[in-house]
């Protein structure tokens, strides 16, 4: 699957010129279109709204892959600046979950999780550009938040899940995003004690 999806995306690079910049802008230009779709997802409960809103979505999400094999794949002909790109790439990942939890308004999963990821945020924003790239638990919260989004429009229309199963998880991406905030700054300080 991986060597099909980087002779796809080799094959983008060199018909179309995409970049993994470009992937990457696609995360952040769309973000508030999908939470504009979101919020009429959440006032109007509707069920097909709410798949076409899912398939942008991921359609979206899967470009955070894609830039990555392809920043790895052209990497080796030093046309891609991984410090650079790998910045770029968690900016556009932050920009994109913060913007799509603000239509589930100010509650206090929405408000943890979006003062964890302007946490991170800065830091990316301010780290040297050693500390730019994401660590393992940066990733794991990364998948959880991804997933969550979905489940919360679904919920909203057909609860597809119970109620508590759907609060154990959003616990567990907390829990997760706090623990990404506490990888990123005691990696940080432990380099910069050293």
């Amino acid at each position: 699957m991986k060597k099909h999806l980087e002779k796809f995306v080799l094959f983008l690079h060199k018909k179309y010129k995409i970049t993994p910049d470009i992937l990457t802008y696609i995360r952040i230009f769309s973000a508030p279109w999908i939470a504009l779709l979101i919020s009429k997802v959440l006032s109007g409960k509707s069920l097909s709204l709410s798949i076409i809103t899912i398939v942008i979505y991921i359609l979206v999400v899967s470009t955070d892959l894609l830039d990555g094999i392809l920043a790895r794949a052209i990497s080796k002909t030093n046309e891609h600046d991984h410090a650079h790109g790998g910045m770029l790439d968690r900016i556009a990942d932050k920009i994109l979950i913060i913007t799509l939890l603000i239509p589930f308004g100010l509650n206090l999963f929405t408000f943890l999780i979006i003062l964890a990821e302007s946490i991170l945020l800065f830091h990316v924003l301010f780290a040297p550009s050693e500390e730019k790239q994401a660590h393992k638990a940066g990733k794991i919260k990364m998948i959880l938040q991804t997933i969550l989004i979905p489940i919360l429009i679904l919920n909203t229309t057909i609860n597809i899940a119970p109620e508590m199963l759907v609060y154990i998880y959003i616990i567990i991406t907390i829990i997760a995003s706090f623990v990404s905030v506490y990888s990123h700054y005691s990696h940080y300080f432990y380099i910069k004690n050293d």
